[in-house]
């Protein structure tokens, strides 16, 4: 038998037809999944990578707590060789000028003219001495202070001081000089 519907298309009952989705929502699907297995798969491998560089801390943390006391023993000795190092520059720098004065001392004992005579010497710091004598005359404490700057060790010498004194009713000069000094 042949059936035939005379309603019009709006009323007629509708068949259900199965329709398979269209490709480009399958490819979005797709994506979004392997999106999501891509995050997941990065982070597993970080997560790893993690674990991997905490042990490895651990480790050296580990490394670090034996090797402690040879790091203490270490600075120790490193901090006994610079206060020996120091004390040996200490050492080399006064046997440097160990004689120095001897020849200060011998230089000036030559360069004292006649009728001068010394009563103090004394040091102002390593590179200044004060010469304080008794002379019978200004020329005197000028060739003083010429044989003085004459010494390969004195750089220059000052007058300080010259005055008038009286020695058992002898009239004399008294001076005070000034002498920079170089070590050689």
């Amino acid at each position: 038998m042949i059936r035939i519907n005379l309603l019009p298309a709006e009323d007629r009952a509708k068949k259900r037809e199965i329709r398979l989705p269209e490709m480009g929502t399958v490819w979005l699907v797709i994506a979004v999944v392997g999106f999501f297995a891509a995050i997941a798969t990065i982070g597993s491998v970080q997560r790893h990578k993690v674990r991997v560089l905490e042990s490895k801390i651990e480790a050296a943390r580990e490394e670090s707590r034996q090797l402690a006391p040879q790091l203490a023993k270490i600075k120790q000795i490193t901090k006994e060789r610079e206060e020996v190092n120091r004390r040996l520059a200490l050492i080399a720098s006064l046997d440097r000028n160990r004689y120095f004065r001897v020849q200060l001392l011998n230089d000036i004992s030559f360069k004292i003219p006649a009728n001068c005579w010394l009563t103090d010497i004394s040091e102002q710091s390593p590179n200044n001495f004060n010469l304080d004598g008794i002379a019978f005359s200004n020329y005197t404490v000028a060739d003083m202070m010429m044989n003085l700057e004459g010494s390969p060790l004195v750089t220059s010498v000052d007058l300080r001081v010259a005055e008038k004194g009286e020695i058992k009713e002898r009239e004399v000069m008294k001076f005070s000089l000034s002498a920079n000094v170089m070590p050689q």
